[in-house]
């Protein structure tokens, strides 16, 4: 019996899918759901403390989420 092979393919897009929508009505401090990869992190140097944006693409829709911490942080958007 053959072995079928199965992958997600991932497809930049500008649509987000449902995961991703709910990730960014989230707390600040939430997790990011598990679909979610870090592209890159940066600090961010503030004049009262600073903080770190970083961002990531989800596997599924391919859409890009940023979360910024600190004092002036957004959290998800």
């Amino acid at each position: 019996m053959p072995v079928i092979e199965r992958r997600r393919l991932m497809i930049l897009s500008s649509e987000s899918c449902e995961s991703c929508r709910k990730q960014l009505l989230k707390e600040i401090d939430a997790l990011p759901h598990a679909r979610l990869m870090i592209v890159s992190s940066t600090p961010v140097i503030e004049s009262f403390g600073g903080g770190v944006e970083t961002r990531y693409i989800c596997l599924d829709c391919g859409y890009t989420i940023t979360h910024s911490t600190g004092r002036f942080g957004k959290g998800w958007h």
